[in-house]
């Protein structure tokens, strides 16, 4: 497992068409890829935001550190990542599967925020706390999302919807992971610290 401590950037490259691939550098020094394709659908004058990046900005906007970006950071490996350069510790897979496997439903907890955040902030409620507990039900539910933080992950999208928009293909856009991994997950406590984005 690797402690994810320092600050982990990660390089969201625009591709052709619907195309991107975001390119992790963990604290080990090993670099991972991944492909994607996939957009949410969000509020304001540039209605989506790639996915993987949507994650970014919900998972850190609401504390949410056992999910995709969490585990990744802390040594969690996925079927649709791979590694591009650095060197694995030995044993790494199962080491990245047990990783994934100690996150368990907060995984799909994170899945299920996200779309319910990006639905939120499209349907014009970015500070219903009370409809978005709905959306996702009390087995998703989080109660540490309050209005504020809500607000802030709705903001967010919106913002890294306009910055992706701008982009010509080849151009990135650099946000950095800043959460500590949670003790289960190989790291010595939970942050509330928010990501950094810049261009």
């Amino acid at each position: 497992m690797v402690p994810s401590v320092a600050p982990t950037p990660i390089v969201f490259v625009r591709g052709a068409g619907t195309r991107y691939r975001a390119v992790v550098r963990r604290s080990d020094g090993v670099v991972l890829e991944l492909d994607g394709g996939g957009y949410n659908k969000v509020g304001g004058p540039v209605d989506r935001v790639p996915h993987d990046l949507a994650h970014f900005v919900v998972e850190d906007r609401l504390g949410l550190v056992a999910g995709l970006w969490g585990v990744i950071a802390a040594g969690g490996l996925f079927d649709h990542t791979r590694v591009v350069a650095g060197r694995q510790p030995p044993h790494a897979a199962r080491r990245g599967q047990a990783v994934v496997d100690a996150a368990g439903d907060r995984l799909s907890q994170a899945e299920m925020l996200v779309r319910a955040v990006a639905d939120a902030d499209r349907d014009g409620r970015p500070r219903n706390v009370a409809a978005l507990r709905t959306a996702v039900g009390p087995r998703w539910w989080d109660p540490a999302i309050t209005t504020d933080r809500l607000d802030a992950a709705c903001r967010g999208l919106r913002e890294s919807a306009a910055a992706w928009d701008a982009l010509r293909p080849g151009d990135h856009l650099t946000v950095t992971w800043e959460h500590p991994a949670p003790p289960e997950l190989g790291g010595r406590g939970r942050g509330h610290r928010h990501g950094r984005r810049r261009r």
